[in-house]
């Protein structure tokens, strides 16, 4: 199973995460960004995109990676990462689900505001990337089924851990 804990940045999708691997006996957390600083590692500055979100090949090496640790790995995947657009949401959701993986998506919302003042705990570069995307993202969230948001604004990481637990029934 795989547990996928979108948000904007500062909605508390590591934290939680993290409260899950605790939780969850015989889980795995799974950076999708690992890819992506692959690829800003290894490709020229004059060809990298500005978001991993953009790149095909992040895309599809996610889906290829963790469909790899789903059928050799003998435990649960939680991935928490930003996944606000459109075009990729669609290609690795649908890569996942090509693949058999039983995937459970979990939205945590959260305020303009709260996402803010949760950034300026960050470092410099994600404080600008994540307030230059702030409004894209949050409206690229609307889309999102409702019965797959938390809203994560007043709640502890701990209360919101358990309920994605009741939600997938562990």
């Amino acid at each position: 199973m795989l547990i996928w804990i979108n948000g904007a940045y500062g909605a508390g999708k590591t934290t939680i995460a993290e409260i899950l691997q605790s939780k969850i006996e015989h889980s795995y957390l799974y950076d999708p960004e690992n890819i992506g600083d692959f690829l800003r590692q290894n490709l020229p500055k004059e060809i990298q995109k500005g978001d991993f979100q953009d790149y095909y090949e992040w895309r599809a090496w996610n889906v290829h990676v963790l469909k790899k640790i789903d059928e050799e790995y003998d435990g649960d995947i939680i991935a928490p990462m930003t996944l606000y657009k459109q075009p990729a949401y669609d290609e690795i959701f649908i890569g996942l689900k090509e693949a058999k993986i039983e995937l459970h998506h979990f939205q945590l919302e959260v305020s303009k505001e709260t996402i803010l003042n949760r950034l300026k705990e960050r470092p410099p570069e994600i404080i600008r990337w994540g307030a230059e995307r702030v409004d894209q993202i949050i409206e690229a969230f609307q889309e999102v089924p409702l019965e797959e948001k938390i809203n994560n604004e007043s709640r502890t990481p701990e209360e919101v851990a358990q309920i994605i637990l009741n939600r997938v029934n562990k």
